[in-house]
This record gives structure tokens, C-alpha cells and sequence, in this order.
């Protein structure tokens, strides 16, 4: 009788810390209950395929349930996607859990904390050309912050869609490169996006860590959430990458969302704290224009804000049309990924998805 007892106790714990591990399952429903009807989605599914040739998946979930999902051109729900700058959400997610914990410091930190190596004192004589611009970005670079990489308003004279990021992902240490870059403003005062910008930060909160981004997202954030990251490419000198090259599913893009839609929480544990989610998501940097990014309202911790017919947005976002959308208001979460082919059009994926997030919010 002891030992069945023994056994059934060994099951329980077994079973608790199974469902601690996967999360909390995704459970689907019709379209009805999420407010559309069969022939809504029918019609948007055309239009879906006809517009974006490379479209790899679509998720629509609303009050708790998914309520659309199709997968195109050959991609099904195992397949985990290259989800670009979403990365760098996720960065910003691992970063207020390593706050929680006490092992990231205040975002009012000074970067070169983190990399004394790479700061190296001038002391040139005074007749070295452009000794004036040297001292004065020294002096500039000592000001960045934390918040300010995290922000997107380092202050650097960059531009990422230009020459400049060919060098920075090329670089044989992409860090050394990044904390060496000139400056064309004061720090904190512009947003100026920059995925340079992100795998610094990335880089110091790995070394605030003391481990790969990679291991600390599986035990902290991936794992509670059911999640598994299959793949998260590291930069020449190991260290993984904090602007980009994870991958994950459709359905683990979702369960991302989902968190942030219910205030960093999953079966009741407070996974990310909810002050990270509201600071995340609100404007921390002014952003009135983007192009491929309709209603832009302002930039928060690697969060992008958007006004999609009166609701407000939060959206992660990767190049080639790798997309979340939470609609808090909407109790919604919408998801988009895209494949890596021929037919993808760069950014012009990304404008087409919101076209349809926007399909989705529209008044009935």
C-alpha cells in the first residue's frame, strides 16, 4: 500500500512539473466565437494567399482561443521560422526577467561598465587631426545607457538599412565594432533603430547572466511557457545574438504574444513582471512615422506601437514579414511568419500584414 502511494505522489509531482514545463495549452475554437464568421475567414484566406506569396503562417487568437490558423506554401506547425528582429523582444522579455532576479542593473547603467575592455583612453597630442571629435565622442560614449540601446536612442551617426549594418554584421567582434561607432547626437534623445544597438545590449545582459541568451531564455522564459528554441545563431565570438537569427514556431510566437497579453503571466506564474510588460509597451522613445509600420505611435523596449482603427497595438516585428500583434483592448493576439524564398519581398511583406491586421480590427 506504501509503495502505490509512493508511486501515485511520484506520478503527481511528475505531472505538476510536466505542465510547468509546456504551459498552458492552446485550445482552438470556431471563428463565431471569436466574433467572425466562416465565411469572413474564407474570403480573407484568399486574399491572404493571393497577397503574400511567401506567407509561411497565420494565427488569429482571440479570448483565449485560436480561432484561425493556416499554414501556406509547404509550411506546417513543426517548422520553426527564422523570426528576425522579433529576437530582439525577446531580448527585451529576458531582460526584465534577469531584473527580477537582480542580476541586471538599473537601465540607467552606463554601457561601458560592461565592456571596459573596449574602452580605451585617447591621449594623443594635440596636433593628431580630429583630435577635438575623438574626445568629444569619448565623452559622449560614457553617457550611453542601458535605456538608451534599449530605446533605440544611442545617439549614433548609423543608419540600418545602409552600408554601415554590412560592416557591423560582418565584423569580426561585432561588440568591439558596435561600442566604437561615432556619434551624431546626444544619447537619449532621438530614436534612431538600430539592430547594432539591440546585440549590444543583448551582450551586456549576457554577461549580467553569466550565461549564453540562449540558456537563459530555455530556463526562464522558453520552458514555462512550453517553448523550445531550436536554433539562435551566436556572432563570432560566441555570444548569441541580440538583434536577430532565432527561431521558433507560429505557435510559440503566439504563446510569446499571449504572455504579454496577460501581463507577463502563465498559469498563474508571473513569468515576465507585469511593470516590465506596461513599461515595455508604452512610449519610451517618440515614433510618429514609420513606413512599413502604419499609425505608429511611439517605441518602447523593443516593442514597436501602432494605431490599427482605434485600437492600440503592440507589435514585435522581423524583417521579411515575421510578425506579433497584441490588441490588449481586443483581448487579441495575432501572428504572421513569413519564408525565406524567392517571392519575399523584404519590407513590403511586412506593409501587406498589417494591411490585414487591420482587416481583422475593423468595425463589423
Amino acid at each position: 500500500m506504501e509503495n502505490r502511494s509512493v508511486r501515485a505522489f511520484v506520478i503527481l509531482v511528475c505531472l505538476v512539473s510536466f505542465s510547468r514545463i509546456t504551459g498552458q495549452q492552446l485550445a482552438t475554437a470556431d471563428p463565431e466565437s471569436g466574433g467572425y464568421s466562416s465565411s469572413f475567414f474564407k474570403t480573407f484566406e484568399k486574399q491572404l494567399n493571393d497577397s503574400i506569396p511567401c506567407l509561411g503562417a497565420f494565427i488569429v487568437y482571440r479570448y483565449d482561443k485560436i480561432i484561425y490558423e493556416r499554414y501556406f506554401h509547404g509550411a506546417d506547425s513543426n517548422d520553426a521560422f527564422s523570426i528576425k528582429s522579433i529576437t530582439k523582444s525577446v531580448v527585451s522579455a529576458l531582460a526584465g526577467i534577469a531584473k527580477s532576479k537582480g542580476l541586471l542593473p538599473e537601465l540607467n547603467t552606463p554601457v561601458v561598465k560592461f565592456f571596459p575592455e573596449f574602452v580605451q583612453p585617447r591621449t594623443k597630442p594635440s596636433t593628431v587631426w580630429f583630435r577635438g571629435e575623438k574626445a568629444w565622442n569619448d565623452s559622449v560614449r560614457n553617457t550611453l545607457t542601458l535605456h538608451d540601446l534599449l530605446t533605440m536612442q544611442h545617439g549614433w551617426d548609423w543608419n540600418d538599412f545602409q552600408g554601415s549594418v554590412n560592416i557591423f554584421i560582418n565584423a569580426a567582434d561585432p561588440i568591439r565594432f558596435t561600442m566604437d561607432i561615432p556619434f551624431a547626437d546626444t544619447p537619449g534623445t532621438q530614436f534612431v533603430y538600430s539592430s547594432a544597438a539591440a546585440s549590444l545590449f543583448g551582450a551586456a545582459l549576457e554577461k549580467s547572466v553569466h550565461t549564453s541568451l540562449k540558456n537563459f531564455a530555455e530556463k526562464n522564459l522558453l520552458a514555462p511557457l512550453g517553448m523550445h528554441c531550436p536554433r539562435w545563431d551566436t556572432d563570432p565570438q560566441g555570444r548569441s545574438i541580440g538583434c536577430s537569427e532565432m527561431f521558433l514556431t507560429a505557435r510559440d510566437l503566439l504563446r510569446f504574444g499571449r504572455l504579454y497579453l496577460h501581463g507577463g503571466k502563465e498559469a498563474n506564474q508571473q513569468i515576465i513582471p507585469k511593470d516590465w510588460i506596461e513599461a515595455s509597451t508604452k512610449q519610451q522613445a517618440r515614433l510618429d512615422y514609420w513606413d512599413i509600420l502604419p499609425g505608429a505611435n511611439g517605441y518602447g523596449y523593443y516593442w514597436w506601437r501602432r494605431k490599427t482603427n482605434e485600437h492600440q497595438a503592440w507589435v514585435a516585428s522581423g524583417a521579411g514579414g515575421q510578425i506579433i500583434t497584441i490588441i490588449p483592448d481586443m483581448d487579441m493576439v495575432i501572428v504572421a511568419t513569413c519564408l525565406f524564398n524567392k517571392p519575399n519581398r523584404g519590407r513590403e511583406e511586412i506593409r501587406r500584414i498589417h494591411e490585414f491586421v487591420d482587416l481583422l480590427t475593423k468595425p463589423n
